[in-house]
C-alpha cells in the first residue's frame, strides 16, 4: 500500500465539486477574518468602535473575525471604507471576494 502525502489527498478531495465549494467558502471566511482583524488592530479600533463607525453590528464583526461567517458585500464595503487608512490607495486588501 502506497502512502500518500497530505497535499495529494487534499488535491484528490478538491476534485469533488461539493468539497471544493466547501473549501473555497472556508478560505473566504478565513481571509475575511484575518483581514478585518489585522486592519482593525492596525487602526487601533475596538470591535465596538468599528461597529459604531461602520454600522455593522459588533456581533457580526465578532462572527467575521472568528471565521463563523462570510460578510455580505455591503458590510465588507462599509468596513473597508472605515478601515482604509488615510493616504492608502484604493486597492484595499479587503478584496477576498472580488
Amino acid at each position: 500500500m502506497e502512502l500518500k502525502s497530505i497535499d495529494s489527498l487534499i488535491d484528490e478531495d478538491l476534485k469533488e465539486p461539493a468539497k471544493k465549494r466547501l473549501f473555497e467558502e472556508a478560505q473566504k471566511r478565513n481571509n475575511a477574518a484575518v483581514e478585518i482583524y489585522d486592519l482593525r488592530n492596525q487602526m487601533r479600533l475596538s470591535r465596538r468602535q468599528l461597529a459604531k463607525k461602520s454600522g455593522v453590528s459588533k456581533k457580526v464583526i465578532i462572527q467575521i473575525e472568528q471565521g463563523q461567517m462570510i460578510p455580505s458585500d455591503e458590510s465588507m464595503e462599509i468596513m473597508e471604507q472605515v478601515l482604509r487608512s488615510p493616504g492608502k490607495d484604493s486597492n484595499s486588501p479587503l478584496s477576498y471576494q472580488k
